[in-house]
């Protein structure tokens, strides 16, 4: 018998307690000992719905204001990018995987890759015999080539050739604002730009602004704007 069992048992003889009582007393003992208190975890609080209602709507209006501030940001590149990586996409030659010397099919296969169903080929490209197309990743937006010979020379693949560029408007901040175009250079390349609809129009030729000039319309008639820097915005009315 153990010494605690021992002295309870003489205390409770000497207090004339009844046999089952002390064994009583003794288990209740013993489980206090080895087991510790007893832990009892009060209800969890419920949260009612209704309660929780205005922390969700803060909630909601918080990431709400947060991607209207977000999707703008990250939405639109600058078009003065636009220049400098075309230069850069013509510094090797390209692979160009539609060929074809009919610039409806180009057209065709551009619009099969996602370019904007509204563009069209103007008069004064199609007048000339088309070469191949491309989609170039424009800082991460989609500019739709089509190539098309200016001056043939002999070979299948030598010439001068003259690039025209779409892309969505909304894919560019910067970008011209009218049907007039607007002329740039980049070191030796020369650019023209002009907005229809929602369409970009990017001409661009390795050669001087007047070689450009006369494939774009009625450009003739117009004074070009010539800069190094990135093109102006368009003065409204």
């Amino acid at each position: 018998m153990s010494d605690l069992r021992q002295q309870l048992q003489k205390h409770y003889d000497a207090q004339a307690l009844p046999a089952e009582k002390a064994e009583v007393v003794l288990a209740d003992g013993r489980a206090a000992a080895e087991g510790g208190e007893k832990v009892v975890e009060l209800p969890a609080r419920r949260v009612t719905f209704w309660r929780a209602l205005p922390a969700i709507a803060a909630a909601i209006l918080l990431l709400g204001s947060l991607a209207l501030w977000w999707v703008p940001q990250r939405g639109k590149i600058s078009y003065a990018l636009f220049a400098p990586r075309v230069r850069d996409f013509f510094s090797t030659p390209p692979e160009l995987p539609k060929r074809s010397q009919n610039p409806d099919e180009l057209r065709t296969w551009l619009l099969a890759q996602g370019a904007p169903a509204g563009f069209q080929i103007p008069a004064k490209l199609r007048s000339l015999k088309s070469f191949g197309c491309q989609v170039v990743n424009v800082h991460g937006k989609s500019a739709y080539l089509t190539c098309f010979w200016r001056e043939k020379k002999p070979g299948v693949d030598d010439g001068e050739l003259v690039h025209l560029l779409v892309a969505r408007r909304k894919d560019f901040e910067d970008a011209p604002h009218s049907g007039t175009p607007q002329f740039r250079t980049v070191k030796d390349w020369s650019f023209a730009a002009w907005t229809e609809g929602d369409v970009i129009y990017t001409m661009a030729a390795h050669a001087p602004v007047e070689t450009l000039q006369k494939f774009v319309s009625n450009a003739e008639s117009r004074a070009p704007f010539v800069a190094t820097g990135k093109l102006p915005r368009a003065v409204s009315s």
